[in-house]
């Protein structure tokens, strides 16, 4: 009954954030085209190019660049200190995205590393608390579930705050970059930075979500596992 209670939360709590943080991905795939928009931003440089001279913006000339052809998901890697862009055909947010990688690449390293190796410590633990869970030298699943709950936390306020930052600070570097191109007018310019702004702050409560969601199915699925064993 305790289980059932447990998991119960954990899947109603779900629910509940979903609809508090309004998650709304019809409304977030009209976001993803906008032929008017990408006819401005075929005007600017290619990506490699776009992040170059944004990393000079930002007085960082030690991150490399590269493009990925087989991947849609850009990134920045803090280990190897590289921008990994994804293929961004056809995409007038790429500007905005290119911008996100680079506000990562010059905030606090320490931050950055912490939460790579942190992460992976965390996914490490989560497979072998099931393992030992199912092999019953874990017997109190109580403890486990609250040593996985503050290693979530830990994981998302570090994260969160990391994002968030990126999403928030990417407009103005967005902005600044565009404005220097001189490549359209003011208005294209607005026109552009206010659907980077829409992506963006859509974009904070997607990724909060995603990742409180996240944590609370591993402990839904640890739950369940535990309670056949």
């Amino acid at each position: 009954m305790e289980k059932i209670i447990c998991l119960s939360l954990c899947i109603l709590t779900i629910i509940l954030l979903k609809f508090v943080f309004r998650i709304n991905l019809k409304k977030a795939k009209k976001l993803e085209k906008n032929k008017d928009l990408q006819k401005i931003t075929d005007r600017f440089p290619k990506n490699q190019v776009i992040a170059k001279e944004m990393l000079e913006m930002l007085g960082n000339n030690t991150t490399k660049v590269e493009e990925k052809s087989d991947t849609k998901t850009s990134l920045y890697i803090a280990i190897t200190n590289k921008i990994l862009i994804a293929d961004f055909k056809n995409n007038y947010g790429r500007i905005g995205t290119i911008a996100h990688e680079c506000i990562h690449s010059v905030q606090d390293k320490l931050l950055l590393l912490f939460n790579f190796i942190f992460s992976n410590v965390t996914i490490i633990y989560f497979l072998v608390t099931i393992a030992l869970t199912i092999l019953k030298v874990f017997t109190n699943y109580l403890l486990q579930v609250v040593i996985l709950l503050i290693l979530g936390l830990i994981q998302f306020a570090v994260r969160g705050y990391l994002e968030t930052d990126a999403m928030t600070r990417s407009k103005y570097l967005a902005k600044d970059y565009i404005n220097n191109k001189n490549l359209c007018t003011n208005k294209e310019t607005e026109e552009l930075i206010n659907e980077y702004d829409k992506i963006n702050k859509m974009g904070i409560l997607f990724y909060l979500f995603s990742m409180i969601s996240s944590l609370l199915i591993k402990v839904s699925l640890y739950i369940a596992i535990s309670a056949f064993c």
